[in-house]
């Protein structure tokens, strides 16, 4: 069959009941998704399209029309279910289980792009200079990491919503958290370099401390010139225990949290100023509050996200 340039040889949507083969020429394949995205991919000699419709009597996914003069054969349904009355009987099996495999190798790599992708989309936001991002903009760029198309780019961006680190709007999204993007990217990169599978940022004795001290500075806080907020021992020791019914405060329950310094002993001093073990002449603590803040609303989308973006949502 010669089909003249420019001519449409069938529609998206259609059940031509055929498959064809491209022999000669290129024709291209048009595909608009949910979004009405257009997706093109070129059909030159050799290549094939329509086996669903054939085998499963499904409908055409793309619109097919001539970049240039072509000749191509096509493979009626009838013409094929002839053709497999002559094959063994378990021939249909065999083409049925790989129409299946094939089924399932589409939706898992749809799964893997949505995943992949969220680590790009991150690092897309985090560079940018404008709270302010139209939403065209940020899928063309994009493109240049992956083909995903509008609307899974768009479940991507309702799970960043979820998390209240962007607000959209219909054209353009607002930046809400920079600063907590930012630390979820460098924390899905360390994951990929060092294989670290945890779901969590802290531990419980951390977060437990750190809740403490962040409520526990809200309340009675001090600033100090450098822009940290300091804490007294004893007040910390207070709101851990009330927050964490009873958990006592040790200078070995901080150990890890001074070693990362996510809290720092000011100088201890030479008087006395409290009974707990190990921490009788620290005075008081001090930290970076909103550091602390991030952290903690990091350490809680975390194991979140992947189910977000396995079920993706």
């Amino acid at each position: 069959m010669n089909i003249a340039a420019g001519k449409i040889l069938c529609m998206q949507g259609d059940n031509p009941h055929s498959f064809y083969i491209v022999k000669k020429g290129t024709l291209v394949a048009t595909f608009k998704d949910e979004q009405n995205e257009i997706v093109t991919k070129n059909l030159g000699p050799g290549s094939t399209f329509g086996e669903l419709c054939i085998v499963e009597g499904a409908p055409l996914e793309y619109t097919v029309h001539a970049e240039e003069d072509s000749e191509i054969e096509v493979i009626p349904q009838t013409l094929f279910q002839e053709t497999m009355a002559e094959q063994p009987i378990w021939m249909k099996s065999v083409i049925s289980f790989l129409t299946q495999r094939n089924s399932i190798a589409k939706e898992n790599k749809r799964k893997k792009d949505f995943i992949t992708t969220f680590p790009s989309l991150l690092f897309i936001l985090a560079r940018s200079s404008d709270k302010l991002i139209y939403l065209k903009d940020l899928k063309n760029e994009l493109k240049n990491f992956s083909n995903l198309s509008s609307l899974e780019t768009y479940k991507l961006l309702l799970i960043l919503q979820d998390f209240r680190l962007i607000r959209l709007q219909a054209e353009t999204l607002t930046v809400e958290n920079e600063t907590l993007i930012k630390l979820l990217y460098d924390m899905l990169r360390i994951r990929a370099i060092y294989k670290n599978t945890s779901h969590y940022i802290l531990s419980l004795t951390e977060q437990a401390i750190l809740t403490a001290f962040t409520k526990a500075a809200s309340e009675k806080g001090e600033q100090l010139p450098n822009g940290q907020i300091s804490v007294k021992t004893i007040d910390l020791a207070a709101q851990t225990k009330q927050s964490m019914h009873g958990m006592t405060l040790t200078k070995h329950s901080l150990e890890t949290l001074l070693q990362k310094r996510l809290l720092q002993a000011l100088p201890p001093t030479a008087t006395k100023n409290n009974d707990l073990p190990g921490l009788e002449f620290i005075e008081k603590f001090s930290a970076d509050f909103d550091r602390l803040l991030n952290l903690l609303e990091l350490n809680r989308i975390y194991p979140q996200l992947d189910k977000k973006l396995i079920s993706g949502q």
